[in-house]
């Protein structure tokens, strides 16, 4: 069968058997109705790592499951295990895995996928860096997949948390615009797309051939509603049943509303500001008097460590954010395995500060633009403005500049900004030093969030050592030591706080929480 045809046969079984399921549904009282802060930018589950995507975890399964506190679990794999020389990864695939078709799923439809990955372009954050370890895949049989890699990698079951399993059927032609024109009908989630529209709505009925536990909903409508207050003036009319992302000035109120249950996690995610070390003339950065330079003050690690020690992480914390977050000093919180004891929260400190800046040639400061969004994360933009008026109270006079959330990093992609301030999830410290503080390396997949092009060489090297060691406590200890580098020593980056995701829904429904800000219509239960 010819690819087109049986794209538009898929769609139209599929379109047929969920028409009216969803107004059933509501008839049944069945419907889960959430109002959700951001729309996906794509309906392809391997275009795009960032928090809006995770929706998409209610359609597509991936390859090893993942707790909502981050560890991986069994899923379509259901074991795993290193064979010989720590080269080949085996997995085992459940046996009653099947698509929402109701075929099976197998090692080819998984090979398949993780082959689909690196072909994947024009993404803002690609998954590439899941797969850039593996050599080859060589099923065995239906249920048994072999992986290989060049060399010990310790990393491949936490990568396989984020791989999504497509069905070999698609093809090697399916492209990203396949999936956004709603062509794509397959699924391995518990759930099933009905309908979507952009930025306004996504529908999704309940996968008849889910292998595990049924959802609590028969349908789930999510409804994109931007405005923090827009969003909690529907949950508290019963516009909505459940919402993501409450809003920080909010969080108090609701939690003492009788009607509301309010759960809450530690996100394994930073909040940071990067910084360009790569350019000698940075386009937002000027001297005191405001003219262009030359020399770009932001390649010195003392004028770096200077604008660390002019922030107040505390303050921001409990002025900006009203607790709904923790002061960071690594790359996740305190206490995940990878992150360094010897790497303290970084104190305020303005006459040392303005001393660093002297020292380096800068007694009169210089004048700066910091980046952020002003839809994205909670009280983005307020937390920019105060981070700008500490950098300006050591001489460092700093102007703010804000775009939404979607033009704001593909912009800062092009390496557009001198200074960013964004967040930054991961499911462990290896991912996240891989991707957002390692010097950027296309070829080998490093750096892919590294939009200012920091670099510290001297940290790199640890953590090339650390991604063959197969021993954990000695992997964790090479992992700790490249952050207080990177982190510390050289400040390439600085590591403010550690966001809380909040959720809240109305009794007796209540929202599990996802440690990486996941909204899934799975996990909200009844009672």
């Amino acid at each position: 069968m010819k690819r087109s045809t049986f794209l538009r046969a898929i769609a139209a079984s599929a379109t047929t058997a969920a028409l009216g399921l969803p107004r059933l549904a509501r008839a049944q009282g069945a419907t889960l109705r959430c109002g959700l802060k951001l729309s996906p930018t794509s309906m392809d589950p391997h275009f795009r790592l960032s928090g809006e995507q995770s929706i998409l975890r209610a359609l597509h399964a991936r390859f090893v499951g993942m707790s909502h506190d981050g560890k991986p679990e069994p899923g379509i794999a259901e074991s795993w295990r290193t064979i010989g020389d720590h080269t080949v990864w085996e997995f085992k695939l459940r046996a009653d895995a099947k698509f929402s078709d109701g075929s099976p799923i197998t090692a080819e439809d998984v090979a398949y996928s993780i082959a689909r990955v690196p072909t994947i372009t024009g993404s803002a954050g690609a998954y590439h860096i899941f797969v850039r370890a593996i050599t080859g895949t060589e099923v065995k049989d239906a249920r048994t997949l072999h992986i290989r890699t060049a060399q010990p990698y310790p990393f491949m079951v936490e990568d396989m948390t984020e791989i999504a399993v497509l069905s070999k059927a698609l093809g090697p032609e399916i492209r990203t615009a396949d999936f956004n024109a709603r062509n794509v009908r397959l699924f391995s989630g518990p759930y099933t797309l009905a309908d979507y529209r952009f930025g306004e709505f996504v529908e999704m009925r309940r996968n008849p051939h889910w292998y595990g536990p049924a959802p609590a909903f028969e349908a789930a409508h999510f409804k994109v509603i931007a405005s923090d207050a827009s969003r909690m003036a529907a949950l508290l009319s019963n516009d909505v049943q459940a919402v993501d992302e409450v809003s920080v000035p909010d969080i108090a109120r609701l939690r003492r509303d009788p009607n509301l249950n309010v759960t809450q996690i530690a996100g394994m995610r930073v909040m940071y500001v990067a910084m360009d070390m790569d350019r000698d003339a940075s386009p937002f950065v000027r001297d005191a008097s405001g003219q262009p330079m030359t020399r770009n003050p932001l390649k010195d690690a003392r004028v770096r460590q200077a604008l660390s020690l002019a922030l107040n992480r505390q303050a921001i914390v409990e002025r900006v954010m009203e607790g709904a977050a923790t002061v960071a000093s690594n790359l996740l919180p305190e206490g995940t395995p990878g992150t360094s004891t010897n790497l303290r929260v970084v104190q305020q400190d303005v006459d040392r500060a303005r001393r660093l800046l002297a020292e380096a040639g800068y007694p009169n400061g210089f004048q700066l633009t910091i980046h952020a969004t002003n839809d994205r994360y909670p009280n983005d933009e307020k937390v920019a403005q105060a981070i700008a008026q500490f950098w300006t109270r050591i001489g460092v006079r700093t102007e703010v500049a804000t775009l939404p959330n979607a033009a704001y990093f593909p912009a800062a992609s092009r390496q557009t900004f001198s200074v960013m301030a964004a967040q930054y999830g991961a499911d462990n410290v290896s991912y996240a030093y891989r991707a957002l503080v390692h010097t950027f390396d296309r070829e080998r997949g490093l750096g892919t969030a590294n939009r200012t092009r920091h670099s510290s060489p001297r940290a790199d090297a640890v953590l090339a050592e650390a991604l063959t060691e197969m021993d954990t406590e000695r992997r964790n200890a090479l992992l700790a030591r490249a952050a207080e580098i990177a982190i510390g020593e050289e400040a390439i980056i600085h590591m403010v706080y550690h966001p809380a995701y909040v959720y809240a829904a109305r009794k007796p429904l209540t929202v599990t929480p996802y440690y990486n800000g996941a909204f899934l219509p799975q996990a909200v239960t009844r009672g």
